[in-house]
């Protein structure tokens, strides 16, 4: 795989790892936006939820377009799947891979970690939600 196509897959897997999280998005205007990104096309034309602008106007959503979009940043705190991922070997030796490109935590080939929650069942999968939830705490806590 060539370099910019590896860094075009990583740009995607950020993209949509927002999605469902509060930003901030900045328009060619000087226009603020801050809400929770809710949709996003190929042409980066987003739809925000729970919208307030800077000037303090509320809106339940707004359709913003490519083209007045200078930026898109993250309000919330990231989860570091990465960290998770070193925590959870400690429990699971030999068990545990961190994919970077698509930033998961797969536990087993059974569970897998991502920013959205757990997917998996069984008994490992509710071990892993427990130290899941015991790792959260500590980094709420940091």
């Amino acid at each position: 795989m060539s370099v910019l196509a590896e860094a075009n897959k990583r740009f995607v897997a950020e993209v949509n790892n927002l999605i469902g999280k509060e930003v901030f998005v900045g328009l060619a205007n000087g226009d603020e936006y801050r809400g929770v990104l809710h949709a996003i096309d190929s042409q980066l034309n987003i739809v925000l939820l729970n919208v307030v602008t800077k000037s303090g106007n509320k809106f339940t959503k707004s359709i913003l377009f490519s083209r007045y979009i200078i930026y898109i940043n993250s309000v919330e705190k990231e989860f570091d799947l990465r960290g998770f991922a070193k925590y959870a070997e400690k429990y699971f030796p030999g068990m545990v891979r961190y994919v970077e490109e698509s930033n998961i935590v797969l536990i087993g080939d059974k569970v897998r970690v991502s920013e959205i929650g757990i997917e998996g069942s069984g008994p490992l999968a509710e071990r892993v939600k427990q130290i899941y939830e015991e790792y959260a705490r500590r980094q709420r806590a940091e």
